[in-house]
């Protein structure tokens, strides 16, 4: 007896993959014997190395090839990808990038069929060269729940499907890290909150001043403990200033790999994020957030599910946009956030606060 093979294609980036994680999720339910695999690009490849319903997986590595274009490493590597990819004959790909790159790693794979963007909504139209079955997205609620919809469709599936989250494989050297962590005397204290202030984009930051004005706020309210991430060294000079501000009941805490972040997510009360991997990583689990968004739409990106707030902040100059600001990455003031109130943070938080205590499951209390 066969089972079904199917090949999903999501190449990046750290958050956008998240976000695809109900689609695999779906999949194993529903075809419990399947074989699943997935291609993504290597700087995402730890993520899914720590998947545990994933088969096999498939790195490219696409911006160290575009460098090297004629190098005889170069043609090794993607020679061995191509040989590997073709070894395997799948039922359906799908190709949930939709770009110019996934699209020719579609063209590669060989399947029965392969799934992809309609014209209305493909990212880059070349994309269509690849695919023999074209969907239009389905309109209506955040991008995990469309990306569902999307293959739901593709399987004429119509029942409701209420993804439960994922919990990342750790390995025994980092479950002894999470252990020593657990036992500091900061995480003894609640409720404990993992601020997980950084973001890609700075103009999805907050002002320095006003996140500190913020977080001591809470502190004075509700006598609670931080954990305040960083990833770099830039966000571990704020990370230490912001900790400071509170010696006995603060620490800050960093480098951390994916599994060990989210492991750690599931020991605190509640994550205070911008529209981050963070964010979108602790949608994964069953701990609550607060999160911040300004030239990216809230109901769009953040986990739709019970416990996850969002603090839309709005444009002063009126601009509008459905998923993302056009000048997220170039406004040269980010007034959006920089321009927030630590007041209106506080007065938001501790309105949600007060009603997540009764819908948590990490049982949030005072």
């Amino acid at each position: 007896m066969s089972f079904p093979a199917f090949l999903i294609i999501k190449t990046s980036a750290i958050g956008d993959i998240i976000q695809t994680f109900p689609v695999l999720e779906y999949l194993r339910r529903k075809f419990p014997s399947a074989k699943i695999d997935w291609v993504v690009e290597k700087g995402s490849r730890a993520l899914l190395e720590a998947h545990p319903e994933l088969n096999r997986l498939y790195c490219i590595n696409t911006k160290q090839w575009r460098k090297n274009l004629f190098s005889k490493k170069t043609h090794r590597e993607f020679n061995q990808f191509r040989k590997e990819l073709r070894s395997v004959n799948y039922d359906a790909v799908f190709d949930l990038q939709g770009n110019s790159k996934s699209g020719l790693v579609t063209l590669l794979a060989r399947s029965r069929d392969k799934v992809g963007f309609a014209r209305d909504c493909v990212p880059e139209w070349p994309n269509l060269l690849a695919t023999r079955t074209r969907l239009s997205v389905p309109n209506g609620g955040g991008i995990r729940e469309r990306y569902l919809a999307f293959v739901q469709r593709y399987f004429q599936d119509q029942d409701p499907f209420f993804p439960s989250g994922v919990a990342l494989k750790l390995p025994g050297e980092e479950k002894n890290k999470l252990q020593e962590l657990c036992l500091s005397p900061v995480l003894q204290r609640r409720p404990r909150f993992m601020v997980a202030f950084g973001s890609k984009w700075p103009n999805k930051q907050l002002y320095l001043p006003t996140l500190e004005s913020w977080v001591q706020e809470i502190e004075r309210n509700l006598k609670c403990s931080f954990i305040f991430i960083f990833g770099d060294m830039d966000e571990k000079l704020i990370a230490e200033r912001l900790a400071a501000k509170f010696p006995a009941n603060a620490q800050a805490v960093g480098h951390l790999s994916l599994p060990l972040w989210q492991a750690l997510m599931y020991q605190v009360d509640a994550v205070i994020a911008m529209d981050s991997a963070a964010l979108h990583l602790c949608g994964t689990t069953t701990t609550p957030s607060f999160s911040v968004f300004g030239p990216s739409t809230a109901s769009f990106y953040k986990p739709s599910h019970a416990g996850h707030y969002a603090l839309q902040a709005a444009c002063p100059y009126g601009r509008t946009f459905e998923k993302r600001c056009s000048l997220l990455r170039t406004c040269p003031t980010g007034a959006c956030l920089k321009e927030l109130s630590p007041n209106v943070l506080a007065e938001s938080f501790f309105n949600w606060f007060n009603q997540a205590k009764g819908i948590s499951c990490s049982a949030i209390s005072s």
